[in-house]
C-alpha cells in the first residue's frame, strides 16, 4: 500500500488542491505521483500504462478511501531534506502543472525509464500513444521529462563531450573566421 500521507504534502507542497470529482486534478495527481516516485521519492504506489497513461489503481483507490483527508490537505507527513528538494525541483520543471505536458512527461518517463527505450525510441512510442496533443506540448513534456528522470552518469557527459568536440571545432573556426571578416581580427 503507498503512503497517502506522504502524497498529501507532496501536492500541498505543490499548490495541488486535490478534487476528486474532477478529471484534471486526479489526471494531475496520477502523473505528479508517479513522476516524483521516478525521481526517487517513493511513496509505494504501482503504475501501469492505460489509456491516458501512467496510471495507479492503487492511487486511485486511496485517494477516495481518504476523500476527505485528500480533498483537506490534512495528516501530511514530514518530508526528509531529500524529498523537500526533489519536490522543489518537480515544481521548478513542472512549472504550472500543466495537464497535457504532465501526462505526456509521465508518458516518455515510462517508456524511457521503465520500458528501457532509448530517447529516440520514448520519443516516438510517447508521439503514438497520445496523438492529441500539439507538438508544442509534445516538446515541453518530453523535455520537462527527460529534465525530471535523465541524470547522466560521468560516463554519459564524457562522452557527450567527445561526440560534440567537431561541432564545437567547428563553431570555433566559425568565430574565427567571423572576427576576421567582420572585425580584422587575427588569432
Amino acid at each position: 500500500m503507498g503512503n497517502l500521507n506522504k502524497a498529501i504534502t507532496c501536492f500541498s507542497m505543490l499548490g495541488i488542491k486535490p478534487k476528486l470529482d474532477n478529471f484534471q486534478s486526479k489526471l494531475i495527481m496520477q502523473k505528479t505521483v508517479y513522476l516524483l516516485q521516478q525521481m526517487g521519492l517513493n511513496m509505494g504506489f504501482d503504475y501501469g500504462f492505460h489509456i491516458r497513461g501512467t496510471y495507479s489503481p492503487a492511487l486511485t483507490a486511496t485517494l477516495y478511501d481518504n476523500r476527505k483527508q485528500v480533498e483537506a490537505g490534512s495528516n501530511g507527513e514530514k518530508l526528509s531534506d531529500k524529498e523537500i528538494k526533489l519536490v522543489e525541483e518537480f515544481k521548478e520543471e513542472m512549472e504550472g502543472l500543466d495537464p497535457a505536458v504532465l501526462e505526456i512527461a509521465a508518458a516518455y518517463a515510462y517508456f524511457f525509464k521503465e520500458q528501457k527505450m532509448s530517447a529516440h525510441d520514448a520519443t516516438i512510442k510517447t508521439k503514438e500513444a497520445k496523438p492529441f496533443f500539439t507538438e508544442m506540448q509534445f516538446v515541453k513534456g518530453i523535455n520537462r521529462g527527460k529534465a525530471l528522470v535523465f541524470k547522466p552518469t560521468k560516463e554519459d557527459l564524457a562522452e557527450l563531450k567527445k561526440e560534440m568536440a567537431p561541432w564545437e571545432a567547428a563553431a570555433d573556426e566559425d568565430l574565427v573566421n567571423f572576427e576576421k571578416k567582420h572585425f580584422g581580427k587575427k588569432q
